[in-house]
């Protein structure tokens, strides 16, 4: 269900927008990368129980997260999976509500198929036809 390339959508630190176009992260059992206009990281991931929304461990080893760890929470609803983790090394975020003034960050990426050409444009317009909480 995780494992794929996913194409960044949208945004939040807090409640404000935050802008993402050209991230891409692709999961690969328990590894990561992810490529964006600022660099490529990578790293191992520790996934918690199935649940609805389930908690996620990304420890970087390569590029500029390399050697931190980031407590994330993790849900897929469609072809949407959506992220939620403290970017000031806090603890692990309870759900998927930051509020406003937090370092809380939550990415919600759309899920990018073998041999699918999409555009961001597109994909922005479907994930807002979604709504917030695809």
């Amino acid at each position: 269900m995780y494992d794929g390339k996913w194409q960044a959508v949208s945004g939040k630190l807090g409640t404000e927008t935050i802008p993402l176009p050209e991230t891409v992260l692709t999961i690969a059992g328990e590894g990561y990368t992810v490529d964006s206009p600022s660099g490529a990281d990578a790293g191992d991931l520790v996934w918690g129980p199935e649940a609805e929304m389930r908690t996620m461990d990304m420890a970087g080893t390569s590029g500029s997260h390399q050697g931190s760890k980031i407590e994330a929470l993790a849900r897929v609803k469609g072809r949407f999976l959506q992220l939620c983790y403290a970017v000031d090394g806090s603890r692990r975020p309870v759900d998927f509500n930051p509020t406003q003034g937090t370092a809380v960050v939550t990415v919600r990426y759309r899920k990018i198929e073998p041999g699918e050409t999409t555009d961001y444009a597109s994909l922005l317009a479907e994930a807002e036809a979604e709504g917030e909480e695809s």
